[in-house]
């Protein structure tokens, strides 16, 4: 556990640490205002129970004097009204503590979240085709949340209430040493031994919360994204049956960790009782006077309220942390790695205009999970201002060579080129702001039409009258300006709401609304008849100037629109002739 903590503290920043450090002195000046609070008992209950202290104790002498010399009774009101007072301040002070500590863990669970969730977008699609996409959404929003919840929060909780144990126990140590020891030995041994009998317990719940919780994550993405093939095939109860076979596993682990976490209490309780009245007997059998007994009981009976409660919050703190320490270390070298460099990318890159040629040089690449070679030494020349389309068999590499010209995957080996240099850095991200993609699968967000063709800009800084020019030029101005809203006019999650030329369409405008000096095509027409893809390509030509047009496809009829025709075949390119 102590090495989970160090690993942990190593992934703050500066800020954070101060924080923490602050926080730090806030619980031991919580913990000494409380400890005050619970010393000044004795005074009270050795005036209630000996009126003569007033005058033989000096230091009670001096504060009767101090008060004028009141009758008993109105100074034994001060002193329980200075008692009253004392805890009032120590449960504020622990009011505040606890504020600021659940503030803390939070938002430090909040900026992980961010931290790693800045980290997987800033990751190459690469990383994203070999990874589940709700395992990611995982780590993001729940692993995170666990970490504040049952892992930061717990800690400082157990740091705090290390700080009120020590003094409590410091305190009634310094009245009777053999009592205090004796109560506190068995109280922690009791402790003690019920973690170490169930810890592994504990991490296992811990483990198959998150691991069932992925399995539910996706499962859920799973069900939505393929509705129309779980309809046909009826596949409903079957992944009902998972799911609610997961969602039991998550219910069974999350109770039976939360009634471990309390179930000491009540075998403490037992013995806490059994112990009042054997500390009772005791002080009684030693001191023999029921005057000089009662401070010293109320003292260890007001320590007891106290401390009981507080080393059983300390050991639900424990069982906390040990069961989030299976997700905190599934976790730990995604934030190791995000902490490194959190800031985000710089977009501030000016686009990086082609003027003669783009080209791939030498580029070997191969996918790192199959070791197969896709290309080695491919060399491909676009000039400027041509259309040029890529043919080939279906897993030849089309998408792959599309992705290394956008700059999404870096090769192996060569390199892309614009106008003969290579492309790298900051040039790479001025590269990808002078390119528009068109995908196979155009991605809508749940927003309007306007907003998906402005895509990443907020609503207030888009241009509606370029909006329409680009909406114009892809063949989308008709069937958006029939739609209920124009174009303010949602298309739902996916773009569920219009049909699939309709999306690719909204794709092409999107990729056009930046003013891009090459257009890239990923089958992008697949969904268009043959009359509406004639209009959009006659369209880009005549209104695009000298932007130029790289598409993949596989249609025959389309390749006509064309300057140059590649052929991709065994990771070699050969110009296609005669079309």
């Amino acid at each position: 556990m102590f090495n989970t903590f160090k690993k942990l503290f190593g992934l703050l920043t500066r800020r954070q640490r101060r924080d923490f450090y602050v926080l730090q002195l806030l619980m031991l000046l919580t913990a000494g205002a409380e400890l005050v609070g619970v010393a000044s008992i004795m005074p009270f209950m050795a005036v209630a129970a000996d009126p003569q202290l007033i005058v033989s104790n000096d230091y009670l002498h001096r504060v009767y004097v101090f008060f004028g010399e009141p009758s008993t009774d109105v100074f034994l009101t001060y002193i329980g009204g200075a008692f009253i007072l004392l805890i009032l301040l120590s449960n504020g002070l622990l009011l505040l503590s606890q504020y600021l500590m659940n503030n803390y863990a939070h938002r430090l669970g909040g900026e992980f979240s961010v931290s790693v969730y800045n980290y997987y977008l800033r990751q190459n699609t690469l990383f994203h085709n070999r990874k589940n996409s709700a395992d990611l959404i995982q780590h993001i929003m729940r692993d995170t949340l666990r970490l504040s919840t049952h892992l930061v929060a717990p800690a400082l909780r157990l740091n705090g209430r290390a700080f009120s144990i020590l003094l409590l126990s410091a305190l009634i140590i310094y009245v009777d040493v053999f009592v205090a020891l004796s109560s506190l030995v068995v109280l922690l041994a009791v402790y003690w031994f019920v973690f170490y009998v169930l810890r592994a317990r504990i991490y296992r719940n811990g483990k198959n919360v998150s691991d069932y919780n992925a399995s539910r994550n996706r499962l859920l993405n799973e069900s939505f994204e393929g509705i129309k093939d779980i309809k046909l095939y009826a596949a409903e109860n079957q992944l009902l049956q998972r799911f609610r076979g997961s969602t039991r596993e998550v219910a069974r682990a999350l109770s039976e960790n939360m009634i471990l976490g309390q179930s000491p209490y009540y075998i403490v309780e037992t013995v806490v009782l059994a112990g009042a009245l054997l500390v009772a007997l005791f002080l009684i059998m030693q001191k023999g006077d029921m005057e000089a007994v009662l401070p010293v009981l109320a003292l260890y009976c007001m320590a007891g309220f106290k401390l009981v409660p507080k080393v059983q919050q300390s050991y639900l703190a424990i069982t906390q942390i040990r069961s989030a320490q299976a997700p905190f270390n599934s976790l730990y070298e995604v934030l190791k790695a995000a902490n490194r460099d959190d800031r985000p990318e710089r977009d501030d890159s000016p686009a990086l205009r082609p003027r003669k040629s783009i080209s791939l040089d030498k580029v070997g690449f191969s996918y790192p999970e199959s070791g197969k070679t896709l290309f080695d030494g491919l060399t491909l020349d676009i000039p400027v201002g041509e259309a040029v389309a890529i043919t080939g068999a279906s897993g030849a590499g089309k998408s792959t060579i599309l992705e290394i010209l956008l700059g999404l995957i870096e090769p192996d080996t060569g390199h892309l080129c614009v106008d003969g240099e290579p492309l790298t850095g900051q040039k790479l991200k001025g590269w990808r702001r002078s390119v528009g993609f068109v995908p196979q699968t155009v991605y809508l967000a749940d927003a309007s039409v306007a907003e998906n063709i402005a895509f990443g800009l907020p609503v207030a800084e888009i241009d509606y009258e370029r909006v329409q020019t680009v909406a114009r030029l892809a063949g989308a101005a008709d069937f958006i300006e029939e739609l209920a809203q124009g174009y303010d006019t949602l298309v739902g999650e996916r773009g569920a709401l219009i049909s699939g030329g309709q999306r690719q369409r909204i794709g092409i405008a999107r990729a056009l609304y930046r003013d891009v000096s090459v257009l890239v095509l990923d089958e992008a027409t697949n969904a268009l008849d043959n009359a509406t893809q004639e209009e959009i390509f006659r369209n880009l030509r005549s209104a695009a100037g000298s932007m130029t047009l790289i598409m993949v496809t596989h249609r025959e009829e389309t390749l006509r629109f064309f300057d140059r025709i590649y052929s991709l075949e065994e990771g070699a390119v050969s110009v296609v002739e005669g079309l």
